[in-house]
């Protein structure tokens, strides 16, 4: 069996490769390729197993918030996640850098990916977090979804057309840390 085969034809090559492409060392590329492997049934990460994932992590409502990541992380748009897509993803997602994060959350927000997010497509996303985190009690002035809506765009949507820009998003998740816990989808510290 050898020392590959714990790897499953992760190959050194390929483990260079992503660490140039991530933020993680060589050790955790091993780590999360481990529970890449245990979290599918087949060759790829389908949506179901990534919206099982989130259930059994957040033990709520999670599959329509795990639906739109799995959307940004299926990059080639195939329908499935790949253990490179996967790995690119948890790096952008926990990364340092708060522009490249809000980048790709905003890519999440831009469900028909037209460049904005309309009002729908916030209130889509808020609607996937409140589900997701029940138990976390919301101040008073943003207890529901379509409250956390209102208020996000009256805050960032500096022009009033009903749209966000990237500018916009950018600029305004960085003038209000609720904003910005909201905008990069992290509602714990509401």
């Amino acid at each position: 069996m050898g020392n590959n085969s714990s790897h499953k034809g992760l190959s050194k090559a390929e483990i260079r490769q992503l660490e140039k492409l991530s933020n993680f060392s060589k050790d955790e590329i091993r780590d999360w390729h481990k529970e890449y492997q245990q979290s599918k049934k087949g060759s790829h990460l389908t949506v179901q197993e990534f919206k099982d994932v989130y259930s059994r992590m957040y033990g709520a409502d999670a599959g329509q918030f795990a639906g739109h990541v799995f959307r940004t992380f299926d990059t080639n748009g195939d329908g499935k996640v790949d253990f490179r897509e996967f790995l690119i993803g948890l790096s952008v997602t926990s990364a340092d850098d708060i522009d490249q994060k809000l980048k790709w959350a905003f890519t999440m927000y831009d469900m028909d990916g037209d460049g904005t997010i309309s009002r729908e497509e916030m209130l889509d996303m808020m609607t996937s977090v409140y589900r997701m985190t029940p138990t976390i009690v919301k101040p008073p002035d943003v207890a529901t979804p379509e409250m956390m809506t209102t208020k996000l765009f009256g805050e960032i949507d500096e022009n009033g057309d009903g749209s966000i820009t990237w500018e916009e998003f950018r600029t305004g998740a960085k003038a209000d840390p609720l904003v910005l816990n909201m905008l990069q989808l992290n509602p714990d510290p509401l």
